[in-house]
């Protein structure tokens, strides 16, 4: 018997050993630059036409009534020792709506009419109205079209987690099945279809990634360069990548300024006034002292931490507004997961940006 055992071991053994293939190592780029020959400004025109193509009639999205209710960011005197200098906390609301697919935001962009969008990790995108810095009970649901202009199904397809907006296209990072693609929403609204960009690397350091570890971050330089961030931690810090080209990405020598213990969630690459500033938010969670974010600038060297007693939940999306004299204004959102004992929360912070 023991024998026999011991022949079965050494076959499982061989077995495995067997099937496991060496992950082929993902392409690497440099960080691009002002000089890049290629960003996404050369090819937003073509772009917009894939999404919207020639004789398409716009289409309505879904309107829904969203209802803000003003929130505090916590106890006045925690609350003044957590903002660091140049900090000033803006307003915070908590969001539902009248339509049960509202929820799952993961990330935010500032659309050209001044309103908030998300995307929602199924699939859709949201618009949030604004109306003198705070939402004003509007908004719009609009699910998303794959290529052949049917809704996009499954998670595998639809996981979308990273957002910015540019030249009037929604830009928009999946999970699952790893990419980037736009959408013309100004152009032709629901009607607007999935236009690839690239795809995305499926491994890090000769490692296949987790499906639901892909690029929760998404961001692009005022040069026009499309930057991305994997949630997936390698030596405590999260990987950057850069779109080079057409269908062409791959991982930069940069990462992440994780804190320790925190997954990379998203960022934006702005520049206020004369100053370029990335702004970046990272997330934690455990049983015990539940959500926990850090939204940071300069590298890391400046930092708001949002643990409790402050308003936590879990914090996903970013977007960057420049309000002049120096000043960004800094929204984060929650994604609920569709889970009753989770909220949707908007907050907004008021940062002085300043030059070295």
């Amino acid at each position: 018997m023991l024998r026999r055992t011991i022949q079965f071991a050494s076959l499982f053994l061989l077995a495995t050993c067997a099937g496991t293939a060496e992950m082929p190592e993902a392409p690497r780029v440099a960080m691009p630059d002002a000089d890049a020959a290629w960003s996404f400004d050369t090819v937003a025109a073509e772009l917009a036409d894939a999404s919207c193509p020639a004789g398409t009639a716009p289409a309505p999205s879904v309107p829904i009534s969203i209802t803000a209710h003003s929130i505090d960011l916590g106890p006045a005197e925690e609350v003044a020792r957590r903002l660091p200098d140049g900090a000033t906390f803006a307003g915070g609301w908590e969001l539902t709506a009248d339509n049960a697919s509202f929820g799952g935001l993961s990330d935010l962009a500032l659309d050209s009419n001044g309103d908030l969008l998300a995307v929602v990790d199924d699939g859709a995108f949201v618009r949030i109205g604004m109306e003198d810095g705070a939402p004003d009970g509007t908004g719009e649901l609009t699910y998303m079209l794959g290529q052949d202009g049917q809704i996009l199904q499954g998670k595998s397809m639809g996981d979308a987690e990273g957002l910015v907006v540019r030249n009037s296209l929604a830009i928009v990072s999946f999970e699952r099945t790893h990419r980037i693609s736009a959408f013309a929403l100004e152009t032709c609204g629901a009607a607007a279809r999935e236009a690839p960009i690239s795809t995305l690397p499926s491994t890090y350091a000769g490692r296949l990634i987790d499906e639901n570890r892909g690029a929760e971050a998404l961001a692009i330089t005022p040069e026009g360069s499309i930057l991305f961030g994997y949630e997936t931690v390698e030596r405590g810090q999260s990987p950057i990548g850069a779109v080079t080209g057409p269908d062409s990405a791959g991982w930069t020598d940069e990462m992440a300024p994780n804190p320790a213990g925190y997954a990379f969630v998203g960022f934006d690459a702005t520049r206020i006034g004369n100053t370029d500033e990335t702004f970046w938010l990272f997330r934690s969670y455990d049983p015990i002292r539940g959500n926990r974010n850090v939204l940071s600038w300069q590298n890391g060297e400046k930092e708001i931490v949002l643990t409790r007693p402050l308003a936590v939940d879990n914090y996903e999306g970013i977007t960057v507004q420049d309000l002049g004299n120096g000043v960004a204004r800094v929204w984060i959102i929650s994604d609920d997961n569709f889970n009753p004992q989770q909220r949707t929360l908007l907050l907004a912070f008021d940062i002085a940006v300043t030059s070295e």
